[in-house]
């Protein structure tokens, strides 16, 4: 039988992890609100601005709800982010491989009117590989945060969700720093005095099938290719 929670899930256009969400919420609840972010600094629309009901759930998404919409939310406002609490805002998985790490994470955490501060819920971490580059480790990282969210929602519709008991068995911190887009389309521009590790590490913290780094000249972007 369906639970009767009512839910808003914001999540991100043509995301195959976002329909899946979808699917298995549809499948678990009476009432699901969606929402496609599509870019930031996108408008809310009025469906969102008038929802009110049990749950919001954030995954992937581009959109800073502000607290007039969180607040309508009675039980909980999730939002699940695609990094551990050292790593805060937006590319995390870039300055991750910069720095060389060998193991991530992914937070559920509440939301508030701040960028990833909210109390911590939960963390999964898990190893990556030096070896896998930054596609390979930004579709495991999508998979894992897949699996937290699910744990969440089954923990819902099994009527075993404690906020309490969540909080306070977490131990983990945010870290103080914490990146903006502004940051992460610096990261992108390669100094032209970079020096040949950093350039190595850059190239990998940088090269998706979408998104390339560049060099400026006279107010000209030329991008990396890794074509022979």
């Amino acid at each position: 039988m369906k639970r009767q929670n009512k839910i808003l899930f914001i999540c991100r256009k043509n995301d195959a992890w976002s329909l899946k969400i979808h699917k298995i919420l549809k499948k678990k609840f009476s009432h699901i609100t969606i929402f496609y972010s599509k870019s930031y600094n996108e408008k809310i629309n009025s469906k969102i601005k008038s929802w009110k009901g049990d749950y919001i759930f954030s995954f992937r998404s581009l959109l800073i709800l502000p607290n007039s919409i969180i607040k309508n939310a009675k039980i909980a406002a999730i939002n699940f982010h695609p990094g551990p609490p050292e790593y805060r805002g937006v590319g995390c998985l870039n300055y991750s491989i910069f720095n060389n790490e060998s193991h991530y994470g992914v937070t559920a955490h509440l939301m508030n009117h701040k960028i990833d501060s909210g109390k911590i819920l939960k963390v999964l971490r898990y190893r990556i590989s030096r070896k896998k580059n930054l596609d390979e480790i930004l579709e495991q990282t999508h998979q894992k945060l897949f699996l937290l969210i699910i744990l969440f929602i089954n923990l819902i519709a099994d009527n075993k969700f404690d906020i309490n008991k969540l909080i306070k068995n977490n131990k983990e911190k945010w870290s103080k720093t914490i990146k903006l887009k502004s940051d992460l389309d610096k990261f992108y521009i390669i100094n032209k005095k970079i020096s040949k590790i950093n350039l190595e590490k850059k190239l990998r913290a940088t090269m998706t099938k979408k998104f390339k780094p560049y060099i400026e000249l006279h107010n000209q972007k030329f991008y990396y290719s890794d074509e022979k």
